[in-house]
């Protein structure tokens, strides 16, 4: 039944701040109405891990008489240590959320109409093993194909193991890269990308990497932020922001640096000029961790040339002073380390960016600073396993990414696929499952999307909400709430320790939807594919222990541990021993589920270039070469007109705005609503707005100069013009944006995600032109250039 959030608490006994709160409407199930009516009124706490976004912070649930009425962080969580955010605390929302699917549902009109009509489980899981046994029985599994949104979590491995049994190289995970890992993995070979300790630097430069409010772990890096500030007066650190828009990243920095879209490549390499002119460059690490002396030598010769301060400064709109002053200052540094990622780096020269910035941590020694970064020890599960997609043919692979070999982790190339698919030489696919993503919505190639999915025979979704995808499936599948179902969250990419949050349910689930695990488990028994080798799984429960099972065998890490100092922990370990008593796996287990998860907290190696690992500069023959062998799309502008020549390319991509009234359109992301997921969530709503005081609604932002120009006050409607059409949007007017840009935020304008959601304010993504990064397949967000005026009544 619906009942008021106030009134859900007040019948609890939960009164003060608590029962206050923004939620109109929350559906309770029937049968738990007795115990909020009559119950005794006992409180107890669960722990579990939010499942909110890929940060894997544990959190501690109050109960009342078993009914979950508050989320709090979990004080012994590494990544969180007690803090949480928004979307953390406003979990119990998607719980008692009025619109949650709860039945499955089929088509029964044309696709692109969201017209369902409800079926049992039963007979939703028939029509989908008949389209499985039908392409198994034609030998077709590789027309099967699985676009997995991924939460960082042990569902991601569990589902490549469960399309590998049916023989398909076809899952798609839809992820943003982490920091730095495009630059690392095409300047060294390395996947997945290192990690970093901000403990031990003395001089961060963020290129447009906004810890603060996006992946990997906004609560930890926030914690983190405010401990290293408190600490600045002593530790003399720097820390620059450099970006089109301040962020909270540029807020919480000791220097903002306005800089071009585009260009933060051009920025890095031209502060590599300076170094290299100053002689101050690392002269031990590109003597023996370089790929070779020829590779040097034109890398040096080409930022010669091309890359000194005057002209640099044309390309990103940096003084060549402050270009000079921040290259000195990052020279001197005892440890500098320079990051790049984020939707910042969402551009059509996403790879040489983070190329050229990797290239600055090598020059500049920043490689070889001891404790600074660190190797991600893998799981005791095997190696990591990332499907690969080979640019050349355009297909993907089930093999494990190799670096080396010209295929890419297979995630870069998800948005891509309905432009892939019809050109390369996979086969078109006749069943597509669809979790935790909503492409429709998420992708700037909308209309490609739609013609994609329609084309698709079965389309097979799982969703606790009708959303924009939804339209497009012929079955959807109801999903619990991560409240209501076991899983792992993995080690958070770029932190420097491992941490295994464990998920498990902190309630009964509501009745009608089904764990993705449980289902994937029961259709896999069905058609007679192994998953565990040796085992028959009854749960993904099963699965999930059998993993945990691995890491207590390994007698590696510790479940979370109370007040214990990483000293005492390595001490008693030298020894042998263990915070905890843990005989037998029972033991373990019972551990976990007390503390909320496993952590090993001095399990990451320093990253040694000594051995086998080299890095390899950008030279214009390189990047001549990637553009032949790597085709998402080919290099309009520069690329294209002057023969593909690279800096022709970098400098049509790094372009101000040529008009009064036009501005390159910039979509960000907040901590509110990171992925999209958020707006079907009324707090986060009402939270989304709070620093303009613009809520429930999209705005965008505009430099006062180019504001003063086009007329603009306060508040002002503007109409904004693309080649897609054109939208209407309140004005806030904001030093924090560069003149040059029109900055929008993500994360509304949904088509579904229940009432709260549904057709509230825009999603400046639809509007956007769709435009790649040639080198990695990254969508860009970047490029669009858009006419703005004012509209007068």
């Amino acid at each position: 039944m619906n009942i008021s959030r106030r009134d859900f608490l007040r019948l609890l006994g939960v009164t003060g701040a608590v029962a206050g709160g923004y939620s109109r409407v929350w559906a309770v199930p029937d049968d738990w109405m007795e115990k909020i009516i009559s119950g005794p009124r006992i409180e107890t706490w669960k722990v579990s891990t939010c499942g909110q976004c890929p940060a894997g912070c544990g959190i501690r649930v109050r109960l009342i008489d078993d009914i979950p009425v508050r989320i709090l962080g979990n004080p012994i969580a590494p990544v969180n240590r007690g803090f949480t955010c928004p979307m953390g605390e406003a979990g119990l929302e998607l719980l008692y959320h009025p619109d949650r699917l709860t039945q499955p549902l089929v088509r029964t009109g044309k696709k692109g109409e969201a017209s369902f009509e409800p079926v049992s489980w039963d007979e939703a899981i028939k029509q989908v093993e008949q389209a499985l046994t039908t392409l198994r029985r034609e030998k077709r599994s590789d027309r099967f194909g699985f676009i997995l949104g991924d939460g960082n979590s042990l569902l991601a491995r569990f589902t490549e193991e469960f399309m590998s049994g049916f023989g398909s190289p076809h899952l798609f995970p839809w992820r943003p890269p982490a920091v730095n890992e495009l630059g690392l993995f095409q300047g060294g070979g390395i996947f997945p990308a290192l990690a970093f300790d901000l403990n031990r630097c003395d001089y961060l430069l963020t290129f447009g990497t906004n810890l603060l409010e996006e992946t990997p772990s906004p609560v930890h890096f926030n914690s983190l932020y405010g401990s290293l500030k408190e600490k600045r007066p002593r530790t003399g650190l720097k820390m620059i922001h450099l970006s089109p828009r301040m962020s909270h990243a540029g807020i919480n920095a000791t220097e903002w640096v306005k800089i071009l879209p585009g260009s933060a490549g051009v920025l890095a390499l031209g502060m590599v000029y300076v170094i290299i002119r100053d002689k101050f460059y690392d002269q031990e690490f590109i003597g023996k961790s370089t790929i070779n002396i020829k590779n040097i030598r034109e890398f040096q010769d080409m930022v010669r040339r091309n890359f000194y301060p005057d002209r640099v400064s044309e390309l990103t709109g940096v003084p060549p002073k402050k270009i000079i002053q921040l290259a000195r200052g990052f020279e001197s540094a005892r440890a500098p380390l320079a990051l790049s990622g984020g939707t910042a780096d969402a551009t059509e020269t996403a790879l040489f960016n983070q190329w050229a910035v990797a290239s600055l941590n090598a020059v500049s020694g920043s490689f070889s600073t001891t404790g600074l970064w660190r190797e991600p020890a893998a799981l005791p599960w095997g190696p990591v396993r990332e499907n690969a997609f080979d640019p050349r043919s355009r297909s993907f692979t089930g093999k494990d990414l190799k670096p080396g070999d010209n295929a890419l982790p297979a995630s870069w190339a998800a948005q891509a696929l309905p432009e892939l698919f019809p050109q390369g030489k996979a086969p078109e696919l006749s069943l597509l499952m669809i979790a935790q993503a909503d492409p429709v919505f998420q992708a700037a190639n909308r209309e490609a999307w739609e013609g994609f999915l329609s084309r698709i025979p079965k389309v097979v979704q799982f969703a606790s909400f009708i959303d924009d995808t939804s339209s497009f499936a012929d079955i959807v599948l109801p999903l619990p709430t991560y409240l209501e179902q076991w899983d792992l969250t993995l080690p958070v990419p770029n932190l420097p320790f491992a941490q295994v949050g464990l998920m498990q349910p902190v309630v009964s689930p509501v009745k009608g939807p089904r764990p993705l695990g449980d289902v994937l488990v029961k259709i896999a028994a069905d058609q007679n594919v192994k998953i565990l080798p040796g085992a028959r799984l009854k749960s993904y429960r099963e699965y999930l222990q059998a993993r945990m099972k691995q890491i207590f065998n390994s007698g590696k890490g510790t479940p979370y541990f109370e007040e214990v100092s990483l000293e005492f922990l390595q001490e008693i370990r030298k020894r042998g021993w263990q915070v905890y008593s843990y005989p037998a796996f029972s033991d373990f287990w019972r551990l976990l589920t007390e503390k909320g998860g496993w952590w090993d907290p001095d399990g990451y190696p320093d990253a040694d270039w000594r051995g086998e690992k080299k890095f390899t500069f950008p030279t214009l023959t390189r990047l001549d070469q990637l553009f032949t062998e790597r085709s998402f799309q080919k290099p309009s502008g520069g690329g294209e007109d002057t023969g593909r020549d690279p800096l022709a390319w970098l400098e049509e991509r790094a372009k101000g705005a040529e008009a009064s009234d036009i501005f390159t359109l910039v979509p960000f992301t907040t901590l509110m609503n990171i992925t999209g997921f958020g707006a079907s969530q009324p707090l986060l709503q009402e939270l989304f707005g709070l620093h303009p005081r613009l809520y429930w609604q999209t705005w965008a932002e505009i430099n006062p100069e180019r504001a003063m120009v086009l007329d603009l006050k306060e508040g002002d409607q503007i109409r904004v013009t693309t080649e897609k059409g054109s939208f209407t949007l309140p004005v806030k007017i904001v030093p924090t944006v560069s003149a040059d840009i029109l900055s929008v935020p993500f994360g509304q304008g949904h088509k579904g995600s229940g009432r709260y959601g549904k057709n509230i304010g825009t999603n400046a993504i639809a509007y956007l032109d769709y435009r790649v990064d040639p080198l990695s397949g990254r969508t860009s967000w970047q490029s669009t250039q858009v006419r703005v005026e004012k509209i007068t009544k």
